[in-house]
């Protein structure tokens, strides 16, 4: 393949302004297509970022398309992934998380090496500076032998800036379900496999909107908004985890690596840039890392243009579905060690009816 992968995008939401932005910046990578269930959005969209709006169907084809990009809903993600095997495009890239049931994740692995799909799937954040300078530090020894690690999320909730935050709540998501795939693919990245020991969760089930036309207006959150975790690596190493939406303010580092001969601090691994901090042993002061160069671009969408090198070179892409498919049953593993009773079915929903993400 010579030409420049031709990539559509399946869901026109807010997100996808910015994966577009990336691939339109690419030269190995041309936008050619995007479709939502709101067509007007589409159009919308395609006049913003110079491709065309077609139907939803017409982008599951690979007579128009090389490349997938799935920016919809989570609960729609694993149905139209495997419409996209079907129909045999080339390459599939899904927004996080992978599904929102495990055994979907596992079966899209299963039908995309017996059709030959490549499949990557967000985030890719482990491919910006922060985390690959993170990466280099421990392969280098830099803190010495790992003896625990600590990731952190501590947020208000999406209730403070989005005008729509319920969907934010819905039993498989809350700061576990949303925000948990950033965090727990950097701790899979950086220290390897991980399992569950212990959890407890608790919900903070009246929420209000503080933003938009419906500031004030209260609503119900299924999810647990307050998940605490203890996980252990293949190593044993200790890992703590605390996902919550129910924090005012909070100075806690977001992901803290100790090992015998100092400290690791990282930024949000939301994101894919930021300051890693090195605190030697017994030393009060920290010193920046210089960051690791990467040849992507620090945003998102970085991970679709790996994804498209893969497709040419034909290799195994760097954000890959086994990792997001250990996250996902990661994800459940923690809301059952927290909650006998939580389902491991998630409830039926109709993909047809929601395609903006």
């Amino acid at each position: 393949m010579t030409a420049p992968v031709r990539a559509g995008l399946l869901g026109c939401g807010m997100i996808a302004d910015e994966y577009a932005a990336t691939l339109n910046a690419s030269a190995s990578v041309h936008l050619t297509a995007c479709a939502d269930l709101n067509h007007e959005q589409a159009q919308e969209f395609a006049a913003r970022h110079g491709c065309a709006a077609v139907p939803v169907a017409d982008l599951l084809n690979p007579q128009r398309v090389d490349l997938l990009v799935i920016l919809t809903p989570p609960h729609t993600h694993a149905e139209l992934a495997e419409r996209a095997i079907t129909a045999r495009i080339p390459a599939v890239w899904i927004e996080k998380p992978l599904s929102t049931d495990p055994r979907a994740a596992s079966a899209l692995i299963a039908q995309a090496e017996q059709t030959g799909t490549l499949l990557g799937v967000a985030p890719d954040t482990l491919l910006g500076p922060a985390l690959q300078t993170a990466s280099a530090a421990l392969r280098d020894g830099l803190i010495g032998d790992l003896r625990s690690a600590a990731a952190t999320l501590l947020s208000t909730g999406p209730e403070r800036w989005h005008p729509s935050p319920a969907a934010f709540y819905t039993q498989h998501a809350g700061p576990l379900g949303d925000m948990g795939p950033y965090y727990l693919t950097a701790l899979d990245f950086l220290l390897g496999p991980l399992r569950v020991s212990a959890a407890t969760a608790r919900t903070h089930a009246e929420r209000h909107i503080r933003s938009g036309p419906h500031a004030g207006q209260a609503f119900r959150a299924d999810a647990p908004t307050y998940v605490a975790a203890l996980l252990e690596t293949d190593d044993h190493l200790p890992v703590t985890l605390t996902a919550s939406f129910d924090a005012a303010a909070t100075h806690t580092p977001h992901l803290e690596i100790q090992g015998t001969e100092g400290t690791l601090v990282l930024p949000d691994p939301n994101f894919h840039d930021g300051q890693v901090l090195h605190h030697p042993y017994g030393s009060r002061e920290a010193s920046t890392l210089t960051q690791t160069a990467t040849a992507l671009p620090g945003t998102r969408g970085a991970g679709v243009l790996d994804l498209a090198e893969a497709l040419r070179e034909k290799r195994t892409p760097a954000c890959t579905a086994e990792r997001a498919t250990r996250t996902v049953h990661l994800t459940h593993a923690i809301l059952r060690a927290a909650s006998p009773t939580f389902p491991t079915q998630p409830p039926a929903h109709d993909t047809t009816s929601a395609t903006t993400h």
